[in-house]
């Protein structure tokens, strides 16, 4: 659990230089009985764009995903959303959530939807990262004529599936030993930062590329001095959510959106397993099982990834006709 000798050296480079602007985005929030949640439309040059919505993991926010991955799809001519979950990133965190307020992957699949009718899409296309993946599944099968196209990346359909590999006891261990060195005075962002980096380092699988150390801190003391920071309470409530809202496997065997599943082999978190059944019950479903990728999004992996998924969109365009085409898009036109 030891972190990198230069971590402080690089913390030191970030804080001394201008923060580059990791939200370039115009940045909104749609406003809920519950709360709030708050997204961010990155728009492409392209007038006649359709959407790529994003959806992040447990505890993370929506800027899991960088710039390195989303980018192609903006020159690609995809407008990108990115959408913060409830109880993290700038959306609502739910402070009373253990009195009566707990909610559940459907809730949050709601929410998604509560973005997409306030930005007056008829359809686009979805990306669901780990429990940003579940998510989208509820999404998908709840209102399949508001989804062009779906990927889902290292994620499943019953997290606790008796038939599957589940989180491996030394990863547990591993995890509580990170929260013993760095969680117990988090009373500056550097140590913060450093829990995070400390927590991230583990989503590493065993290929031939190098952790990306500086992205990692640079990310998050943007969230811990931009933005409202990390939940250290989000982890149990999006763990409860998964749980809660149980399995999805029998009406994914429904499902007829056209799918793509995307996964690491040495996925420490979601065993490859899960992505290989979702796959195969999907059907279908399109895959890409990435030799040595573990759980998170290396910037050795992007390109294959994100060429992938703009193909899998180009073929499942919704704009055919004026109907099929966002009110925004129109006036855009």
């Amino acid at each position: 659990m030891v972190l990198p000798k230069d971590v402080d050296d690089i913390l030191e480079e970030i804080k001394s230089n201008p923060l580059p602007e990791l939200a370039p985005g115009k940045l909104s929030k749609v406003c809920l009985p519950d709360g709030h949640i708050c997204y961010e439309i990155i728009e492409s040059k392209n007038p006649n764009s359709e959407y790529i919505m994003l959806l992040h993991g447990l505890g993370q926010s929506m800027l899991s995903f960088p710039p390195f991955f989303y980018e192609p799809m903006l020159n690609a001519g995809y407008n990108i959303i990115r959408v913060d979950h409830k109880g993290g990133g700038a959306s609502s965190w739910m402070k009373e959530w253990e009195k009566g307020n707990k909610y559940t992957l459907e809730d949050m699949a709601n929410d998604a939807m509560a973005v997409a009718k306030q930005v007056e899409l008829n359809k686009f296309h979805l990306i669901g990262m780990s429990m940003g993946g579940m998510i989208s599944q509820r999404m998908a099968i709840n209102h399949p004529d508001k989804i062009s196209s779906f990927t889902s990346i290292m994620s499943t359909g019953f997290y606790d599936d008796p038939e599957l590999k589940n989180l491996p006891h030394t990863f547990r261990l591993k995890f509580i030993l990170a929260l013993f060195i760095y969680g117990r005075k988090l009373n500056t962002v550097e140590q913060k930062v450093k829990l995070h980096l400390s927590i991230n380092r583990q989503l590493m699988g065993s290929g031939d590329y190098v952790y990306n150390t500086k992205w990692t801190l640079l990310k998050a003391y943007y969230e811990c001095t931009r933005r409202n920071g990390y939940n250290a309470k989000a982890r149990d409530q999006h763990s409860y959510a998964i749980k809660k809202s149980g399995s999805r496997l029998e009406e994914l065997k429904q499902l007829e959106i056209p799918t793509l599943i995307i996964h690491g082999t040495s996925d420490p978190l979601v065993h490859l397993s899960h992505g290989e059944k979702c796959a195969k019950i999907i059907p279908n479903a399109k895959k890409l099982f990435l030799e040595g990728m573990g759980h998170h999004l290396p910037k050795e992996y992007c390109e294959e990834i994100t060429n992938v998924i703009i193909d899998h969109c180009q073929q499942n365009s919704n704009i055919s006709t004026s109907d099929n085409t966002s009110p925004s898009l129109i006036q855009g036109e």
